[in-house]
This record gives structure tokens, sequence and C-alpha cells, in this order.
């Protein structure tokens, strides 16, 4: 099985983003959300992160999550942020829960690589 996360190169680099996109528009589904418009932010070691855009008063973070952290680990930093969010002086994004109230999910991607987990993650434009 292929890492999803591999990019030596400018071309495996590419063929992840591609793959990664793919994976970002099949994870978005799972949702309740009505989105206009997904946007590439970035890509690091370990996520692969897009801009969720609506018309409503939120923005998402939907993130695609490299196999160097366990779907726990990931669980507990979105526990930690639920937590962060409890105080009135600190306003941080959101994991959030898919359709399925499934909060880290893995979706398909092509045949041969591992599956990636998934997050998305609310906060408020203002």
């Amino acid at each position: 099985m292929n890492d999803f996360f591999r990019f030596d190169t400018d071309e495996e680099r590419r063929a992840l983003l591609i793959r990664a996109r793919k994976v970002a528009l099949s994870a978005i589904r799972k949702y309740d959300v009505e989105w206009d418009n997904i946007q590439f932010i970035q890509l690091s070691g370990d996520t692969i992160t897009y801009k969720i855009e609506t018309s409503t008063d939120n923005n998402y973070l939907l993130r695609i999550h490299s196999d160097r952290l366990s779907r726990e680990e990931i669980r507990s930093e979105l526990l930690l942020l639920q937590a962060l969010n409890k105080s009135k002086d600190l306003k941080v994004p959101e994991g959030m829960a898919n359709c399925d109230s499934i909060y880290v999910l893995d979706i398909e991607t092509e045949t041969g690589y591992r599956r990636p987990y998934i997050t998305m993650m609310r906060w408020d434009r203002g």
C-alpha cells in the first residue's frame, strides 16, 4: 500500500495535490455544510488544509492528515480545541462531527493508497 502523503519530487507533489482535492471533495459531502468554494491553503508534512467558504457566518477548515498521527491522537487534538473554546478569552477553530456524528473520518482514495484521516473545523468569521 502506497503512502498517500508521499511527495519527494515535484511530480509526486502535484500527484498528491490532485489526489487530495478528490478526497476533500468526497469528504465535504459527508458533512452538513452548504459550501460555495473550496480553496487549497497549504501542504505540510502532516496535513493538507483547505478553506471551505460558505455564505453563512462560518468558515471551515478541512484537513487531510498524514498517517504520522493515529485517529486517537487527532481526536485528542479536537477535544483540546473544544476545551479551549469554553474560555471566553480564546476563540479557536473547533472540530465538528459529520452527518454520522464522526469527528475523524477515513475516506477512500485511489486504489493502492492508504486511506487518509479527515477532520473538519469550524470558526466564526466575525
